[in-house]
């Protein structure tokens, strides 16, 4: 039969559709005989080690399983190759992540990573776009870190080998991660500013939208002009291309503009055109933007929090859906919010916390610094001071660790 492909710490074995624990060979020195008797399996097992000499037999006695099984020492390619195999079957690829993943596939995703991991501190390099789908992957599993560390060497070796297209979406999907967890939007424009330049140097008109896309996105809680500008670009390029994905993704971010300026009809126009598109081409990500935002337009013009919290329980319903995870805990803040402002304190503060639990799970500290802070009003309400203290202490560090301004009443008040 054909040699499977062993993990680079011999615990995990490619079957052609799965990874699933190997069988023990770390225990082996050359010219042994190991037996074993269990009552699974029988035959011989034969361990081939392509690097020396050695040779090794293992003898398992079982009654479900007869015949040889050939365990092949695999080299760096074979191996990338059967994660690459996996996360596609689950819909991962370097341009996009499935839509959902059930619980077995969630604890593939962490086989394959941690196999990315060993390959990685053994100095063996993996193939560029692998590294984009194990970034895509990691994200999905909210190792934040990791994928920007995957991210990062696919954006070294793009570079080595001149490939400007795998650059540029390297730099977008650095750009991303840095905006979205270290709130560092000057350094995350910079890298988005490079991504555009590649994006027009090449004729890429679809990354060239997302890139503007981007890039207005974080220029819009510093100049709505320039912002207007960059994402109506983008919005231009997407109509001109039929990329409908991206042209519902800049509605929802040129929305952003007239809700901060008080034009809320305006902006529940573009969200709800932008709804109406992803929900049209299946987009459930896209989808959950835009109901999250209609939320908001129903409490920052009507102060309808009913209203809202209709908006967005549709929008948990399809985060949960979908395994989105970092969805799943800014819409459990924003429902913490609506029944706080309802009068639900209990509920409030279970919400809260889930929300909480999952920023913790996933890094992101200031969502983690703003979940303390409520959850400390909360316990001012119940009349817990302890809980309180705690909680605002914690909060007011990552602030200040983050560099990030706090009110002068936590800094006058000692924390």
């Amino acid at each position: 039969m054909t040699d499977p492909v062993i993990s680079p710490d011999g615990k995990w074995m490619w079957t052609g559709s799965e990874w699933i624990p190997a069988p023990p060979t770390s225990a082996l020195i050359a010219d042994s005989t190991i037996n074993l008797e269990d009552s699974m399996v029988s035959g011989n097992v034969n361990l081939e080690q392509s690097s020396s000499d050695a040779s090794s037999v293992i003898n398992l006695k079982d009654s479900a399983m007869s015949g040889d099984i050939n365990i092949t020492q695999n080299n760096a390619e074979d191996i990338a190759t059967a994660m690459v195999q996996a996360l596609e079957r689950m819909g991962f690829s370097g341009q996009s992540s499935p839509a959902e993943l059930t619980p077995s596939q969630e604890k593939e995703v962490e086989q394959v990573l941690e196999i990315s991991e060993q390959m990685t501190s053994q100095g063996i390099e993996i193939d560029p776009w692998i590294e984009i789908t194990l970034g895509n992957a990691a994200k999905h599993a909210l190792r934040i870190r990791s994928a920007d560390r995957h991210f990062f060497r696919a954006l070294e070796q793009f570079r080595h080998i001149g490939d400007r297209k795998g650059e540029a979406t390297s730099l977008r999907k650095l750009a991303d991660n840095i905006s979205r967890i270290e709130r560092n939007v000057a350094e995350a424009g910079r890298l988005m500013r490079q991504s555009l330049a590649i994006t027009r140097e090449i004729g890429d008109r679809q990354g060239e939208a997302s890139s503007l896309n981007k890039l207005g996105s974080y220029a819009i809680h510093i100049d709505n002009d320039e912002a207007e500008r960059l994402i109506r670009q983008s919005l231009e390029i997407s109509i001109e291309i039929g990329d409908r994905r991206e042209e519902a993704d800049s509605l929802n971010n040129l929305a952003l503009i007239p809700h901060f300026q008080g034009d809320f009809a305006q902006a529940e126009r573009y969200w709800s055109e932008a709804l109406a598109i992803h929900k049209e081409i299946g987009n459930r990500h896209g989808e959950i933007v835009s109901l999250g935002n209609l939320g908001a337009v129903a409490v920052d013009d009507r102060g309808d929090y009913a209203e809202a919290e209709r908006y967005w329980r549709a929008a948990l319903a399809v985060e949960r859906e979908i395994g989105n995870r970092l969805g799943e805990g800014l819409t459990l803040f924003n429902l913490g919010v609506a029944a706080d402002n309802q009068g639900d304190v209990d509920e409030a503060e279970h919400l809260f916390r889930e929300s909480l639990a999952i920023y913790r799970q996933s890094g992101e500290r200031l969502e983690v610094a703003r979940g303390l802070f409520k959850i400390a009003e909360i316990a001012y309400k119940n009349g817990n001071m302890d809980e309180r203290h705690r909680c605002l202490t914690e909060a007011v560090r990552i602030h200040r660790e983050l560099e990030i301004p706090i009110h002068q009443w936590y800094i006058d008040n000692g924390y």
